[in-house]
């Protein structure tokens, strides 16, 4: 009888190992630098115009408007849901004197780039997202864990993720040629564009960093904006901005393997953003989505939803919620994908985090 009751004990015992083992997170933190596509609020708190901090923006999610210029989640959200943690917080909305969390940050900023002069007045440029990040290892993280060595191991196992780049093609070399651009001159940007985020991402992985997904810029010429502007006749995007950004895509696998190769001990996972946004808006159907040429929300003159009109009542059926910022079913779709797939970031995050 006492054998039998100590193997139940024994068993359930296991049992309860198990089930922690299971709830156990995938990665002690995330940590996301980029634009608006993983904005979860910064630009809020800051003075700067491009801000999403009023309805109908987060119309679907929990407690509402929040800085996201989307109506619910965004692709970071969804990513650190499923590796167990919660949704790194906006750095700028957080009182790092009663914050005590270490799963990670965002520093991401709507309409920010590589470059430092990208983006509208007030934003944190990229070279600002990684001097807070450098802030955050200095001073926040050795307050919160016990050591130095436990510093280390939490950065090394964190999962580093980067979108950024678009706004350098849109707002930057746009505003320098103005449709005036020569084949050279998207080489010669997409080199400079990639040599300054090379430096970025060093810096990041020589303060412990190790393991990156960094995405390649969507296509551009896909997003409504471009189509309602535009009108092509025998594409479903402007196929002359899908150029452009794709110059800059062809030349980041070879840089960040370059840096892998230099870093060591890193892993740099690419995120094939263009060819997944592309696929989704030739065939949305095979997403669960209808529409992709018209936002959800009703738009101003520059693109962004109208504080006065409501969006549309089947949000989850639009590829995007602005002329240019996806909606939630698109960004769970994405990470999803990501997370969990074989085609769109190799290694996936999910066997990333396991490294």
């Amino acid at each position: 009888m006492a054998k039998s009751n100590f193997a139940l004990l024994l068993v359930g015992l296991l049992y309860i190992l198990g089930e922690c083992e299971a709830q156990a997170p995938l990665a002690p933190a995330l940590y996301v630098f980029g634009d608006s596509t993983v904005d979860v609020g910064n630009n809020n708190m800051l003075k700067t115009l491009a801000k999403a901090n009023y309805a109908p923006y987060g119309v679907d999610f929990p407690g509402g408007v929040n800085g996201r210029p989307t109506n619910g989640q965004n692709m970071a959200d969804f990513i650190a849901s499923k590796l167990g943690i919660s949704s790194p917080p906006a750095y700028r909305l957080v009182d790092l004197k009663t914050y005590t969390s270490t799963q990670g940050f965002n520093y991401a900023s709507s309409s920010a780039g590589i470059l430092p002069e990208t983006g509208f007045k007030g934003i944190l440029t990229m070279d600002q997202q990684v001097g807070l990040f450098k802030t955050t290892v200095g001073e926040y993280l050795p307050t919160h864990l016990p050591n130095p060595a436990s510093v280390s191991d939490h950065l090394s196992k964190s999962i580093f993720m980067f979108v950024v780049g678009s706004n350098d093609y849109g707002l930057t070399f746009l505003g320098k040629h103005n449709g005036t651009a020569e084949e050279s001159d998207f080489d010669a940007f997409a080199t400079s564009l990639l040599d300054q985020f090379a430096i970025q991402l060093e810096a990041i992985c020589n303060l412990g960093a190790r393991k990156f997904v960094v995405f390649d810029i969507e296509p551009t010429g896909c997003v409504p904006a471009q189509v309602q502007k535009f009108k092509p006749q025998n594409s479903k995007c402007v196929d002359d901005y899908n150029a452009m950004v794709s110059t800059y895509n062809a030349k980041l696998p070879n840089k960040l393997q370059e840096l892998q190769s230099k870093l060591q001990g890193s892993t740099f996972v690419l995120a094939k953003h263009y060819n997944f946004m592309l696929n989704l808006v030739q065939k949305p159907a095979c997403f669960g989505l209808k529409e992709v040429a018209s936002p959800c929300c009703p738009v101003t003159s520059l693109g962004i939803c109208d504080a006065k009109r409501p969006p549309c009542p089947d949000r989850s059926s639009f590829a995007f919620f602005d002329s240019f910022h996806p909606t939630e079913a698109t960004y769970k779709a994405l990470a999803e994908t990501c997370f969990s797939g074989n085609h769109l970031c190799v290694p996936n995050i999910q066997q990333l985090a396991s490294l």
